[in-house]
Order: C-alpha cells, then structure tokens, then sequence
C-alpha cells in the first residue's frame, strides 16, 4: 500500500472515520482531493474552494435577508463566527497550521 494511503487511513481512523468500499476509490492523490470541507493535497491541508463558495453565499444571502436592521445582522455575525470556530476546530485537528 502506498505510504499516502497508509497517511489517510492515519487521519481516517484519528477522526472515527470509515470509508464505504463501495464508494471509496483510493487512487492517485498528486492533484489532491476534497473531503469533508477541506482540500488535502501534497502542498498541505486547505480549505476546498467548494466550502470558501457556499460560505460566501450563505453570508451574502444573510446579509441581504438583514440589510433593515439597526445594528447590522446578528444572524451575520453568529453564522461567521460559528464557522470560523468549525474551521479551526477540525483543521487543527490535522494540521499545526490551523492552531494559531
């Protein structure tokens, strides 16, 4: 087995993790690849461009939905802080990076 699938299978277990066999195709991993949120590639662990999409359009969408209130959007606010608080939480997890 090669040593990336060995390192998955690290992270996959660290995290109570299971692969579907009927699901899960491990091959070649030089392009990277997106999982749950994130972008794992030989270069390190980013956020997927997928996530950084739709965290975009949930804010735009609660911004818009608040414009009339007087101290701008609470809802805004908790969203982006929550989600900030998912990121780091998860990604320092697997990665020193995300810690500080």
């Amino acid at each position: 087995m090669p040593l990336e699938h060995c390192l998955l299978n690290e992270i996959f277990d660290e995290l109570g993790l299971e692969k579907h066999p009927d699901k899960t195709d491990m091959g070649r991993i030089e392009k990277g690849f997106d999982f749950l949120g994130f972008h794992f590639s030989p270069e390190g662990l980013s956020l997927a461009e997928k996530t950084i999409e739709k965290f975009l359009a949930r804010t735009v969408r609660l911004y818009e939905q608040e414009q009339g209130e007087p101290f701008g959007s609470p809802l805004l606010g908790l969203y982006a802080r929550r989600w900030v608080k998912w990121v780091r939480g998860i990604a320092s997890e697997i990665s020193p990076a995300f810690r500080e």
